[in-house]
């Protein structure tokens, strides 16, 4: 019996059908990227990402060839502008976890005049401390990670949004970890550039990721060449808005976001795809707390839907742990995938994420599994 890989991370696993059907229909009849029939295909995905996202009225999707990483590089180059033209734009980095360090690491790294307001993984902004900063500093934007999956918490993202549409500064939200399954109102949360992936919460490959810019800015950032040529927003944006790309764009993986958007829109949109994975939590969490593992969590900050981080018990190897659950070959025909921690956290702490196409009866088998692994170190 060949043993299926569960993957328990956010990086890759289980797609839906339908959009694994696409790579080999396309191979047989692939799309020129610069013909006729890329206008319908982006234009297609660019409206049922507006929909699903419900920001039809407020916001466009720029399309791009990356990563998630590429787009957070996109909109830092493309949408941090400085209303003193004598000045480098500046900007207020929030960061409480390892992909906040790389988003203030971005922006100084691309010339941007960084203020970063460094937190322990997972501790809440100080609110106050956000507006002081902003003020002092004179910044023009604010940047913050709002799914934190480093430590598998959410940041106050509207909170520090009214502080922002208060103050006058554009607000760059990455999204990357929270769309599609977080609870999400762009205009409500005063976001005016919000950076998305087409894998995390929308199941498709991460060929592709996105830009959501509110549009009166989107026009602006029309308006000057960005900072990083092949991820300048405004160049592509002038030429997807007349069904084109300035580059290549990957056809195949619009294909699959295409079919990803319709398999969400078939679950009930963002709130049925958030109803799934919050029922996967709680039987997670419920075994987590049986065995005994304990949830890193802080103060004021709720957990994610895609996934929980936990201390490492007294006495476990992580790597072991790891490579038992990875090498577990017993009659459910399963191994699993976990996730080391990151950065500051990566000797004290693991992680478990419960995304992709998994029923209910796979986490159940998981948690069987840990149970074993645990005690085989600890007796």
């Amino acid at each position: 019996m060949t043993t299926k890989n569960i993957s328990l991370t956010p990086a890759v696993f289980h797609l839906p059908h339908r959009v694994n059907a696409i790579a080999p229909i396309y191979a047989e009849n692939p799309i020129v990227p610069r013909g006729p029939r890329l206008a319908p295909i982006l234009g297609r995905v660019q409206e049922k990402l507006r929909k699903a996202l419900g920001c039809q009225e407020t916001h466009d999707p720029v399309m791009l060839t990356c990563s998630g990483s590429g787009a957070i590089a996109a909109a830092l180059g493309s949408c941090v502008r400085s209303k003193d033209s004598t000045r480098n734009p500046r900007i207020l980095v929030i960061s409480n976890g390892a992909y906040g360090e790389r988003q203030a690491r971005y922006a100084n790294q691309i010339g941007l005049s960084t203020t970063h307001y460094a937190l322990a993984y997972g501790e809440r902004p100080d609110l106050d401390e956000v507006e002081r900063l902003v003020t002092e500093n004179d910044v023009d934007a604010i940047g913050l990670v709002h799914g934190a999956t480093s430590t598998c918490s959410v940041n106050p993202m509207t909170e520090i949004g009214a502080i922002a549409k208060r103050l006058g500064k554009t607000y760059v939200v990455d999204g990357i970890a929270s769309l599609f399954v977080e609870e999400i109102d762009l205009e409500a949360a005063s976001v005016d550039v919000m950076i998305g992936s087409t894998n995390k919460g929308l199941h498709a490959n991460p060929d592709l990721a996105f830009v959501l810019v509110a549009k009166p800015l989107l026009e602006q950032v029309c308006e000057e060449s960005g900072r990083i040529p092949y991820l300048d927003l405004g160049e592509a944006w002038k030429s997807q808005r007349s069904g084109g790309h300035p580059y290549t764009i990957n056809i195949r993986a619009l294909l699959e976001v295409e079919a990803a958007l319709d398999s969400l829109n078939d679950e009930g949109g963002v709130s049925g795809r958030i109803a799934i994975y919050k029922s996967r939590n709680q039987l997670l969490r419920a075994g987590y707390r049986e065995i005994g593992l304990k949830t890193f969590e802080h103060p004021g900050m709720p957990l994610q839907n895609i996934g929980t981080a936990l201390w490492i018990p007294e006495g476990v190897q992580y790597s072991i742990l790891a490579d038992d659950l990875a090498s577990w070959d017993h009659e459910n025909g399963e191994c699993y995938e976990i996730y080391s921690a990151q950065g500051r956290l990566a000797d004290r702490v693991f992680r478990i994420f419960n995304m992709g196409e998994y029923s209910l009866e796979t986490y159940s088998r998981f948690l069987e599994a840990l149970k074993a692994c645990l005690q085989k170190q600890t007796g």
